[in-house]
C-alpha cells in the first residue's frame, strides 16, 4: 500500500517512523509554513534516511499534481495549514483523513489543543476523521482522549498526541489490509463549536473575571509556544509560565501583588490567589523569587484590560 502523510509539522516524525518500520510505502508532502517548526532540511534528511520520498511544496496548488503524479492508496493529513479542496484530490482509493488534535466536534478549528486547555477539559481529545471540504466536520473514524493533567501544557500536548496519532493510524491500516470496512461516526452538529486561532486577548489574563484555576489553566494552554499567560504590569508585558494556588486567602483586589519571604503571590477573584515560581520577561525566564529585582512590588496592581 502507498501511503500519503501530508503536514508542514514535526508532529509529523513519529508518524513517519512507525509507517517506515512496517515497510509501507511512504511519501510526505512538507507544507510551506512561515511558522514552521521544522525546517525542510531536517525533514528531508530524515525522509532520505528512512527512504521516504519527500516532496517541499512551493505553492499550495502543488498538493493536487502530487497526488495525481504518485497516486497513494491512502493520504494521512496532520498539521497540514491549509484548506484543502477535496474534491480535486481524486482517485484514492483508500481514503483522505485528517487528524485533529482536538475533541470533535466540540472543538473544530485551527488550535484545539489551545482552547481545550484554557478551557480546563477535564479530557483532552484526538480525532481522526475523513476529510471534508467543510472544516472538521467529516465521519470519525477514531478517536482517543487522554486525562487533563497539571503537568500537562500545551506543548506537551502536541508531543503525545503526535504519539498517540500513531496508534489510530495502525487501526485502521490494520482493518484495510483484513478487507475490514472501518465504522465511520457522523458528527453530531448540534454540538459543534468553531474555535479561531487565539488572538492578543485569548493568550491575556483578565484578573478581574478569571479565577485561581482559570489562570493556572491559560498558563498551561500558553506554555510554551507563546512564553506563558501574559499580564500587564508598568507600561510592559509580563507573562507568567508556572504558578499553583496558594494556600492563603487573598483579600487584595484581584492582580495586587505581595512579595514577601521569597513568594511572588497574586490575588485572584473569590479570595483566590496564585503563587508565581516563573514568569518571562522580554523572553527572560525568571525564577519569581527575583521579581523585586525587576522594579515588582507589594501593592502593584496587574492590569487585567489591554
Amino acid at each position: 500500500m502507498k501511503i500519503g502523510v501530508v503536514s508542514n509539522s514535526k508532529i509529523c516524525i513519529p508518524l513517519l517512523s512507525y509507517l517506515s518500520s512496517i515497510k509501507a510505502g511512504v511519501m510526505l508532502y512538507f507544507g510551506k509554513s512561515v511558522n514552521a517548526d521544522i525546517s525542510v532540511n531536517e525533514l528531508a534528511g530524515l525522509c532520505r534516511m528512512n527512504n521516504i520520498q519527500f516532496h517541499a511544496e512551493d505553492e499550495t496548488k502543488e498538493l493536487y499534481n502530487w497526488q495525481q503524479l504518485n497516486e497513494p492508496d491512502i493520504i494521512f493529513i496532520t498539521g497540514y495549514g491549509h484548506k484543502i479542496a477535496v474534491k480535486d484530490l481524486s482517485g484514492v482509493p483508500k481514503g483522505i483523513y485528517n487528524i485533529h488534535f482536538g475533541r470533535l466536534p466540540h472543538y473544530r478549528g485551527p488550535s484545539p489543543v489551545f482552547w481545550q486547555l484554557k478551557n480546563g477539559e477535564a479530557q483532552i481529545g484526538l480525532t481522526m476523521h475523513q476529510l471534508t471540504d467543510k472544516l472538521d466536520c467529516g465521519a470519525v473514524v477514531w478517536e482517543q482522549n487522554i486525562r487533563n493533567e497539571e503537568y500537562h501544557t500545551y506543548n506537551y500536548i502536541n508531543q503525545a498526541f503526535s504519539q498517540l496519532q500513531v496508534n489510530g493510524v495502525a487501526q485502521l491500516l490494520t482493518k484495510l489490509n483484513n478487507k475490514q470496512t472501518p465504522h465511520f461516526k457522523a458528527q453530531n452538529e448540534t454540538d459543534a463549536r468553531y474555535y479561531n486561532k487565539p488572538q492578543l486577548a485569548d493568550v491575556m489574563i483578565n484578573w478581574d473575571t478569571m479565577d485561581a484555576k482559570g489562570v493556572l489553566d491559560l498558563i498551561k494552554a500558553c506554555t510554551s509556544w507563546n512564553n506563558g499567560a501574559g499580564t500587564l504590569i508598568n507600561g510592559y508585558e509580563l507573562k507568567i509560565l508556572d504558578a499553583e494556588a496558594a494556600s492563603s486567602e487573598a483579600n487584595n483586589i484581584p492582580g495586587t501583588i505581595t512579595i514577601a519571604n521569597n513568594k511572588f503571590t497574586v490575588a485572584c477573584i473569590n479570595k483566590q490567589a496564585l503563587s508565581i515560581n516563573f514568569f518571562n520577561i522580554n523572553n527572560t525566564c525568571i525564577p519569581a523569587r527575583h521579581a523585586g529585582f525587576y522594579g515588582l512590588k507589594t501593592g502593584q496592581t496587574f492590569i487585567s484590560k489591554i
